[in-house]
């Protein structure tokens, strides 16, 4: 099967030099490994440029940097219509993009739809973006029966709550690549590492932006809890932001006398994360809203205990309460009694690690998905 997965976002992914987890290029390996030819296109405002990508023993996926006209965070590639000739699988991301409904008009025999947001009233302008594209182009999908892959069990209710049929709707989540954190050759020297490494306290984690969506503010109300509760606890904090919002929360943590506690670094590479999840005990992530959430997958994969919030990622992948937990915003007391008891009852927390990182292992690297995806895209075809 020759596969190209599409990427319409106008946001510059540069495969060569980023460390990240690119959830495109972890796929594409993937299909490849399976025996599969998969390649992909994202924007540039740079030079178009080609780039291959190798997969060890396998083959190579084929990066294909294009032009496209951009509006409201939508790119349509404008020049790519006998590139899209060459597939048997066109794989486009989000139903509202511009460049989906193209290509689902278009190719209605070979396009399918891979989508992640869903309904919150903290995504206002979203939810305004989505109103006006059912309003002029919903029927479209209606009418054709496009195919979706959707990566949260909360993106398939909003697209059936759209009337689109549940036959049409596969649920499949999202992957990660365990070869962007493993580093078994270097040694990381990272000074929150180090630190990390020789703290025998209970080690908290955040890793992430620094933003009001994450709700910094409400992970220092937390800790402060946790502090006086009398538990020997260190914040472990990696994450870029505003720089007011950053100083913002430091002052906040400055008026809670818990800085002291807390660890911060602005910025690590990928590679070395692994070590960070692997000392971790418990791993924070009170969002308000998260398509999916890559830091959960990561850290349950490294057998930390997840306290987050109800979201996409949380929706598929924890069972609450047996290998993590979902928990409301409004209690931060609740929170810190959760983190007392898993800190109170070892054998509890070496089970809850257990079998999170199993269900990563078995059911959402890249790897395993790939086959999900192959049947998605075999339903389309037939």
């Amino acid at each position: 099967m020759r596969i190209l997965i599409i990427r319409s976002y106008p946001s510059y992914m540069d495969v060569e030099r980023n460390t990240y987890n690119i959830q495109e290029v972890g796929l594409a390996k993937a299909l490849v490994r399976k025996g599969h030819i998969c390649d992909i296109v994202f924007w540039t405002d740079k030079e178009e440029k080609n780039i291959t990508i190798t997969v060890e023993g396998y083959g190579n996926v084929n990066v294909f940097y294009r032009h496209g006209k951009t509006a409201l965070k939508n790119t349509v590639y404008t020049n790519c219509a006998e590139l899209f000739k060459h597939y048997d699988i066109l794989q486009t991301a989000e139903y509202n993009q511009m460049q989906s409904w193209l290509l689902a008009k278009q190719y209605p025999k070979k396009t399918i739809i891979y989508h992640g947001p869903y309904y919150s009233h903290f995504n206002k302008r979203y939810n305004t973006m989505c109103s006006v594209f059912d309003m002029f182009f919903l029927k479209r999908y209606l009418k054709l029966g496009t195919h979706f892959i959707t990566k949260s069990k909360m993106a398939q209710e909003f697209l059936e709550n759209k009337g689109i049929k549940r036959a049409n709707i596969g649920t499949v989540g999202v992957g990660m690549d365990t070869q962007m954190l493993s580093n078994s050759k270097e040694v990381c020297t990272e000074p929150l590492f180090l630190t990390m490494r020789q703290d025998e306290n209970l080690k908290l984690l955040y890793i992430g932006r620094f933003e009001k969506r994450r709700n910094i503010h409400f992970i220092l109300d937390v800790f402060s809890k946790v502090i006086n509760k009398k538990m020997n606890a260190t914040l472990y904090m990696i994450g870029t932001g505003d720089k007011d919002y950053i100083e913002d929360c430091w002052k906040y943590a400055e008026s809670k006398n818990i800085k002291n506690h807390i660890v911060y670094q602005e910025k690590m590479e990928q590679k070395y994360l692994a070590g960070v999840y692997g000392l971790a005990d418990i791993f924070l992530l009170p969002t308000e809203y998260e398509i999916f959430g890559m830091v959960l997958l990561e850290a349950m994969y490294y057998h930390s205990v997840v306290l987050t919030t109800l979201n996409g990622g949380s929706s598929t992948l924890i069972d609450n309460g047996k290998n993590g937990f979902v928990l409301t915003l409004n209690n931060a007391n609740d929170w810190a009694d959760c983190i007392e008891k898993i800190s109170r009852d070892k054998n509890t927390a070496m089970n809850i690690c257990g079998l999170a990182s199993h269900k990563i292992q078995e059911g959402f690297t890249w790897d395993k998905l790939a086959d999900r995806f192959i049947e998605q895209y075999n339903k389309v075809l037939q």
